[in-house]
């Protein structure tokens, strides 16, 4: 298997689970926040799906599209769908040379690493984050939720 296989099977099976529970974000409840300082889950849910996919970007050194305006985010499980399709294409379109090869963001997060290591921080910057989602959705009532990842 190669390498861009791998890091696509292990971003697909916790971004699966994301796009799960954002499926479960019913448009009331867009505004919730757990705490006052916390982003509400809409903010949550672009934060993650954007993130990913500029970081996955600079990894294969590529402008990130434009992929939603504000009129596009108020369908967060097709936005999901739309975001995971992009960025799937990116990761798949990682060489092992690419992987290899250094990503300078030091004017934007300070860091000079290879390609590889930034994807692998992108992956682990959306675990966090979908950890928070959990969160949100039991709090907005739903009990039945997915495990934390998808095989």
């Amino acid at each position: 298997m190669s390498q861009s296989s791998h890091i696509k099977d292990r971003f697909l099976s916790h971004r699966l689970i994301t796009n799960d529970l954002i499926g479960k974000i019913k448009t009331e409840h867009f505004d919730y926040k757990p705490t006052p300082t916390s982003m509400s889950a809409h903010e949550l849910v672009v934060h993650m799906l954007t993130s990913f996919y500029h970081l996955a970007s600079a990894a294969a050194k590529q402008r990130p599209k434009t992929l939603h305006d504000k009129d596009d985010d108020k369908n967060l499980p097709l936005l999901a769908q739309r975001y995971t399709d992009e960025s799937v294409k990116l990761i798949e379109s990682l060489s092992e040379e690419r992987l290899d090869e250094f990503v300078d963001l030091s004017d934007s997060m300070g860091i000079n690493v290879p390609a590889r290591t930034l994807i692998d921080m992108a992956i682990d910057h959306e675990i966090n984050h979908k950890g928070n989602l959990f969160v949100y959705v039991r709090e907005m009532g739903h009990e039945k939720l997915p495990m934390f990842v998808k095989k």
